[in-house]
């Protein structure tokens, strides 16, 4: 917990970087130790959201215009001296308003977009400019959007391996809906699944935040290096799990690891490697965990054999292929 007068000087330090970011040309160096300490501690954070929080409010002509009008109010019951303090002031603050609104316009220009989809069955890789390396696995979909202070990858579904290039003035950020994953430069991977979001780290450093529909961070953010694992299941905070790392790059050399899964995961990942999808039926099967790991190829060979593994019965179809989950209540 920390005090007023820490609080104070964070704010303090805050806007001196908010002010400061706005002098200084992209490739700047000082983009970089800006980065570092915004990811040294969350309340870092907390207080430089605070302060951008505050002037883009001072951004809205409705609240510049209230305190135009409180200034004339107060001009009559001023002095000279005060009320010219006041008006340089507010000067400053419109200013200064003015300048981070155009600054910010010219950060969110986009530089570059791709958008990357992955084939049924198929493990693709994929270069990007600043020479990061993606590999994704099958049905994967992501669009990926260079900025002039980011790198933001929209990862809208699937299992993807990250290469980061280092660039201290631009952080990589990975958008996978309920989970926010910022680095500078690593290798990771995300997991982007219906209910969950599972991210490895190779080596590195990786910052975790949960986060709402809206983009909106919440709880508290996770860090994590070599060999950690993470998870964000549904809207919580994320949470450190134990299992290893590797496993969620396996699918890079053809195999599929289950490491204690449940029914959803293991027929939402089958389906990525093939053509129809595999979908699960009955929300009361029986609770399963599953540890297994197989060859891409022999995708057909683990489906068939998948009831002699868990109570479910295989069900082909004309345009899926159904797991039905044994019901809880049935004998």
């Amino acid at each position: 917990m920390i005090n007023k007068i820490q609080k104070r000087t964070l704010r303090e330090t805050a806007a001196n970087w908010l002010f400061r970011l706005q002098e200084i040309e992209a490739d700047h160096p000082d983009r970089g130790r800006f980065e570092r300490w915004l990811l040294e501690s969350h309340a870092h954070q907390e207080a430089y959201t605070e302060m951008e929080r505050i002037w883009q409010k001072l951004d809205s002509p409705q609240q510049l215009g209230l305190l135009t009008d409180g200034l004339r109010e107060r001009k009559h019951r001023l002095s000279g001296s005060r009320v010219k303090s006041a008006i340089t002031t507010l000067s400053v603050i419109l200013f200064a308003s003015v300048g981070f609104y155009t600054y910010q316009q010219w950060q969110d220009q986009p530089l570059s977009h791709v958008a990357a989809v992955g084939r049924a069955g198929t493990i693709s890789n994929q270069q990007l400019e600043d020479g990061s390396k993606l590999t994704f696995s099958a049905k994967s979909e992501l669009d990926i959007t260079y900025y002039r202070d980011k790198r933001l990858v929209k990862l809208k579904r699937g299992d993807v391996i990250f290469e980061v290039a280092r660039d201290e003035g631009r952080p990589f950020v990975v958008d996978s809906g309920t989970a926010k994953v910022t680095v500078l430069g690593t290798r990771f991977a995300v997991n982007r699944l219906k209910n969950l979001v599972r991210v490895s780290v190779d080596h590195g450093k990786v910052q975790v935040d949960a986060q709402d529909v809206n983009g909106t961070l919440y709880g508290k953010p996770l860090i994590l290096t070599n060999g950690q694992v993470a998870e964000v299941n549904g809207y919580h905070s994320p949470i450190k799990v134990e299992r290893a790392a590797s496993d969620g790059f396996s699918f890079e050399q053809g195999v599929i690891t289950f490491n204690k899964a449940e029914l959803p995961e293991i027929a939402e990942t089958l389906s990525r490697y093939y053509q129809q999808p595999v979908e699960l039926q009955s929300a009361d099967y029986i609770y399963t965990h599953l540890s297994a790991r197989i060859k891409t190829r022999n995708v057909d060979l683990f489906l068939s054999g998948l009831p002699d593994l868990a109570p479910v019965t295989i069900k082909h179809e004309s345009n899926r292929t159904v797991i039905l989950g044994q019901q809880i209540n049935q004998k």
